[in-house]
């Protein structure tokens, strides 16, 4: 049958486990999260690859917190921190995507990529098709410029952040909207993996 989206019965789910329920409230729960919430979740997953055109989408694994309980994800990783995502959770549906907890070297490769005038503009035109197709972007932005760079350059926004990462919440079931939805993310990850990305950098 394919994925059909979410039932009320996820949401109810979600609902119960919301708080900070105790290890026997979560395990009462776990039947019906995987029916209802981690079932779907797998069915989308399969359905996007089998495209071939996201890399391969993995659920994430459950442990005793309650956090990873309550919001359920998807990812494919594309390197070393650089990644692509869906979560599920009482807030419904959202995709992510870029570089997510960059290492130190990372974000020196980044910032120099976007002070470079060919790479630093081409970020630039895909954060802004970013905006305009409904994701923003996550994570702190510094308050100062790092020393290196003028506090006037015209990418400043971009390089007082450590990273790019976008997500955006989406209302759909239409398969073939979510991966419209994803391909601007798509065309952030292969910013990454072209200039930020270097030799010997192993995926996770």
């Amino acid at each position: 049958m394919g994925f059909q989206g979410w039932s009320d019965a996820a949401f109810d789910v979600m609902v119960d486990l919301d708080g900070d329920p105790s290890p026997v409230q979560l395990e009462s729960h776990r039947d019906d999260l995987e029916r209802y919430v981690r079932g779907p979740l797998q069915e989308l997953c399969d359905e996007l690859n089998e495209t071939g055109e996201f890399g391969k989408f993995w659920l994430g694994g459950m442990s005793d917190r309650p956090a990873a309980w309550q919001r359920q994800h998807a990812t494919s990783w594309i390197a070393r921190r650089i990644r692509i995502s869906f979560t599920f959770d009482l807030d419904g549906f959202a995709l992510g995507g870029g570089s997510a907890h960059p290492e130190s070297d990372q974000v020196r490769r980044y910032r120099a990529m976007v002070d470079a005038e060919d790479s630093g503009g081409e970020l630039a035109g895909i954060v802004e098709t970013l905006g305009r197709t409904g994701f923003e972007l996550t994570g702190p932005t510094a308050v100062r410029m790092p020393r290196e760079y003028s506090s006037d350059h015209p990418r400043a926004d971009l390089l007082r952040r450590r990273s790019v990462y976008a997500e955006m919440p989406i209302d759909t079931h239409d398969v073939g909207l979510i991966g419209k939805a994803l391909r601007p993310l798509i065309e952030l990850t292969t910013w990454y993996t072209d200039y930020v990305v270097t030799t010997g950098w192993e995926k996770p």
